[in-house]
């Protein structure tokens, strides 16, 4: 039986974990809620950069993580991006005949999807010209149904072709990365050699990038279960915790007095915020999966 002082520590660690994921990876995963980034991060540049692209498919059921069980059945589809500046269209193709174009590959995740399998984001890791007055299209061909699983549902996303427009949510040059400096120095638990480390990872994760994820249409899945990857208990905690996450985006900003906005820009964004603790519950249960694998 556990003491209480290994329960507190056990639960402190779960918190840093959390923690942690709330850092890294809150801003990119959340975007795939079809919603804008906040402006005080975005690129104050007009004109068009070299940047890599990170995108995830606008499936409409799913909340950041899906996984098709046939990568080869996926592939055998084809995934256009068409970026459309000034009238005139730049098409890229992420994957045909089977294989990745040149330059793309599936968004790497530790641990991974199971063997077999497709995760459905994809980064480049060449640079494309992007802007933000672009407009975006994105064009799925799915030869056959392709089963796949998620955190707490199970689905086919039905053969046929996909189309949704929209644009970035976000075009990001540089992050700052000031206030997590001043965390990681309070807390004074690593060198600064150490410390330094851990925020070029995070620049790294985030600068020079576009994130496609505000899409103005979504495609519909045919769930077939209720039953994700995730067991019972955390599949309850996590559909709790989606269902106030959804009561709490819905604009909180909007009752504010704008007076008190102008005040205060940040608070314009307070959904946002507020709603980060329990986005981050998501990249955790993912590791959950694969986390009794040998």
């Amino acid at each position: 039986m556990k003491s209480p002082n290994k329960c507190i520590a056990c639960s402190y660690k779960k918190c840093q974990l959390v923690l942690a994921a709330i850092c890294m990876l809150a801003v990119p995963v959340f975007a795939l809620r079809m919603t804008d980034m906040p402006e005080n991060i975005k690129t104050k540049i007009k004109e068009p950069r070299e940047r890599t692209i990170h995108l995830k498919l606008p499936l409409l059921q799913p909340t950041f993580h899906w996984t098709f069980m046939s990568q080869a059945d996926f592939l055998s589809g084809k995934l256009i991006l068409r970026i459309i500046r000034n009238g005139r269209s730049s098409e890229i193709v992420i994957f045909e005949n089977g294989q990745f174009t040149n330059g793309w590959e599936s968004m790497p995740l530790s641990p991974g999807p199971g063997k077999g399998e497709i995760y459905f984001g994809f980064t480049s890791t060449r640079t494309y010209l992007t802007a933000p007055g672009d407009r975006l299209e994105l064009e799925l061909t799915v030869t056959k149904d392709l089963p796949g699983i998620g955190a707490i549902q199970s689905g086919i996303l039905p053969a046929g072709k996909y189309i949704s427009k929209g644009t970035y949510s976000g075009l990001i040059d540089e992050y700052d990365t000031t206030l997590l400096a001043k965390e990681l120095a309070k807390e004074g638990k690593s060198s600064p050699e150490e410390q330094q480390t851990l925020l070029n990872k995070l620049r790294a994760m985030h600068e020079h990038k576009a994130f496609l994820e505000l899409w103005t249409d979504q495609w519909p899945l045919k769930i077939t279960s209720d039953k994700g990857w995730l067991p019972d208990k955390q599949a309850a905690l996590a559909k709790a915790m989606l269902k106030n996450l959804n009561g709490q985006a819905e604009s909180p900003a909007a009752t504010l007095n704008p007076a008190v906005i102008n005040e205060n820009p940040s608070r314009m964004y307070l959904w946002y915020w507020i709603a980060i603790p329990a986005v981050a519950l998501f990249p955790a249960i993912f590791l959950l999966r694969f986390s009794k694998k040998p």
